[in-house]
């Protein structure tokens, strides 16, 4: 994906929120539930994901960008995302197991 036009027309940005949360995606202003909010459909290894709600107060800071940027900065492993959408990720967008048994402690000093 070296360009943009692998991705639907919108405005695409880098969202802080408090809480030490950053999401990259597509964003628009929306009205739900009586009040103003961001909608952000979050870059997960090259595909939108379905939209997340947030009211303006959870916001610390919007940098605008370009799609291309969107998709260079976007996450691509699970652990970029926060634990309440990797909760709403399908299995098939998560890698595969690894295989193998736990791995033992090195011998050492038991405390």
């Amino acid at each position: 994906m070296s360009d943009d036009t692998t991705l639907p027309p919108g405005d695409y940005a880098i969202v802080e929120l408090f809480g030490h949360t950053s999401l990259i995606g597509r964003i628009a202003e929306i009205e739900r539930f009586g009040n103003r909010m961001l909608q952000i459909e979050p870059l997960f290894r090259g595909e939108l994901l379905p939209a997340v709600f947030y009211g303006g107060s959870a916001i610390y800071g919007i940098t605008p960008c370009s799609a291309t940027t969107a998709l260079r900065r976007h996450p691509q492993q699970e652990y970029g995302l926060p634990a309440t959408i990797r909760a709403t990720l399908q299995p098939a967008a998560l890698p595969p197991p690894i295989d193998g048994g736990a791995e033992e402690d090195p011998p050492g000093d038991e405390f």
